[in-house]
């Protein structure tokens, strides 16, 4: 079995993410269809990784098998079956993610799979995280749709409270920045971003 570098990194970003789709691969590499295609069907040749159709005519799901994450001595747990529930919402975390490594190279970014690892059941985790070289980390929250009113305040007052993120980018949904906007108003640390301009 001879991996190229690009599907040691498809690995590891399926790792990293727990599953992504076919565009997902394109954006991050920019690679064409084909060549991404290809990339993943070596892989699921050599059992790494396996696909599934999660809602009808969207592009399949892929993600890692027991081989896969074995193979590479990868550290995050395997998934067995993709939630219908987060599907969609992981997707756009997934989006966000490759345009902010686009304006910001030099940041590092951890996902919400491994800060899961490192903290409390009952704390609240970001979508992600942004790390700089100066230090300085950035919450990055995707709202596709709209909490209960109490729990975005517990959330967003837990943010103001805690010293580990500098600031919180909200990419919110046009439908639910209204409601955002108004609970942030006297909270200079959050940011708000279009969701729909970070999709891919």
């Amino acid at each position: 079995m001879i991996l190229s570098e690009s599907m040691v990194e498809i690995l590891r970003l399926l790792n990293e993410f727990g599953f992504c789709d076919i565009r997902h691969i394109e954006k991050r590499f920019n690679v064409g269809k084909s060549v991404a295609y290809n990339n993943l069907k070596c892989l699921i040749q050599y059992g790494l990784i396996t696909n599934a159709r999660v809602i009808q005519y969207h592009p399949r799901a892929y993600y890692l098998t027991a081989k896969g994450i074995n193979l590479l001595k990868l550290d995050l747990p395997i998934i067995r079956g993709i939630p219908l529930n987060i599907f969609e919402h992981q997707l756009a975390v997934i989006d966000v993610f490759i345009k902010l490594r686009m304006m910001h190279p030099e940041a590092a970014w951890v996902s919400e799979r491994r800060l899961a690892r490192e903290v409390k059941k009952h704390d609240h985790l970001p979508d992600g995280v942004l790390i700089f070289p100066q230090g300085h980390q950035c919450a990055i929250e995707v709202e596709k749709s709209m909490k209960s009113r109490d729990r975005l305040k517990d959330i967003l007052i837990g943010y103001g409270l805690q010293k580990t993120y500098k600031e919180v980018w909200y990419f919110c949904s046009k439908n639910i920045m209204p409601a955002i906007s108004e609970l942030t108003s006297n909270m200079p640390y959050i940011k708000i971003h279009t969701l729909s301009e970070y999709s891919i």
